[in-house]
């Protein structure tokens, strides 16, 4: 028998939800995969029709999925040299999201959208979304190989805006057109014509045919993604309802709550403490909670950590 949610939790779900994605969702001026332009060092002009520099034959094979040079890419000396600062710029910012962070944020953007609106400036956000590995070719770093690393995708912050905000949906029964993309040129040009005819229910809709690599960060996405598909499941958790204010739930929660024993640290052998350090007795509290089956949530203050507060009373 498939589990129904109440009225009541579901409309409170549906309230949580949408509320939770206008956080998630940047749709400021500073997130440029909605408002891109174009960086003094940190982008890299791909787009054959403004950089005549650029190889057609070696940018037609980077985009077909065949590993380049990035000195085969810009054959001309002088170009050479700026394309070699600006992707020493770009693979420098993504190396340090990779090791700091753990995402992977170099991108070839292909296509650039704009539209009109009632009030502020016009949004300008890629279209298409290429991920692209960059590594220097040799010790001095003078070259790079550059090769796509993933499949094409729609920009999902395009996407979104589209759907919450024009009543389109991008992807459409078939999914995600970006990832049938021919690797040419050609078949670019001609997926973004048929998009732009798609999307023409926006007022004003373009796309620029332009095509830039630099890096474009959209961590929160797959989360907005997640409750666009799987709220119902979200809602059979009593937490996520909790979160969301659903009384019941919360009373649900607040029964299990067990203090453990205060003298369980001492009596359980080592080997059961999952411990990596020392533990206060605060801290104690909070893994016996945690290893008993209570889903709990631990301010701590910046620093030597030590807990605040009891996390779990918020559900009392």
């Amino acid at each position: 028998m498939v589990e129904t949610l109440s009225p009541e939790r579901a409309d409170a779900l549906r309230r949580a939800a949408e509320q939770w994605k206008r956080q998630l969702v940047d749709v400021s001026g500073r997130n440029r995969l909605l408002n891109y332009r174009d960086l003094r060092t940190g982008t890299l002009n791909l787009t054959p029709t403004q950089s005549s520099a650029v190889s057609l034959e070696r940018l037609n094979s980077l985009l077909s999925g065949r590993p380049i040079l990035l000195s085969d890419l810009f054959p001309d000396d002088d170009a050479r040299d700026d394309a070699r600062r600006r992707i020493s710029t770009i693979h420098r910012g993504a190396q340090e999201n990779l090791d700091e962070k753990g995402i992977n944020t170099l991108f070839a953007a292909v296509g650039l959208a704009t539209w009109e609106v009632q009030s502020g400036a016009s949004p300008n956000p890629p279209v298409i979304l290429i991920s692209i590995t960059v590594s220097p070719s040799d010790a001095g770093r003078r070259n790079f190989k550059l090769e796509m690393s993933g499949d094409p995708h729609l920009n999902p912050v395009l996407v979104h805006v589209l759907r919450e905000e024009h009543g389109i949906d991008p992807l459409g029964r078939n999914g995600d057109p970006a990832e049938g993309l021919s690797g040419s040129l050609l078949g670019i040009a001609n997926l973004l014509g048929e998009l732009e005819s798609q999307w023409s229910k926006v007022r004003g809709l373009s796309i620029n045919h332009r095509i830039v690599m630099g890096n474009f960060s959209y961590t929160n996405m797959p989360m907005v993604a997640d409750l666009e598909g799987n709220l119902d499941s979200f809602g059979k958790s009593d937490l996520v309802a909790a979160i969301a204010g659903v009384d019941q739930a919360r009373r649900t929660l607040a029964d299990r709550i067990r203090d453990p024993s205060l003298n369980r640290p001492d009596v359980d052998p080592p080997q059961s403490e999952f411990l990596l350090l020392d533990a206060d007795a605060s801290q104690h509290r909070a893994i016996n909670r945690a290893t008993g089956g209570e889903s709990v949530v631990i301010w701590v203050r910046p620093g030597p950590a030590s807990l605040r507060r009891s996390p779990t009373s918020s559900f009392h």
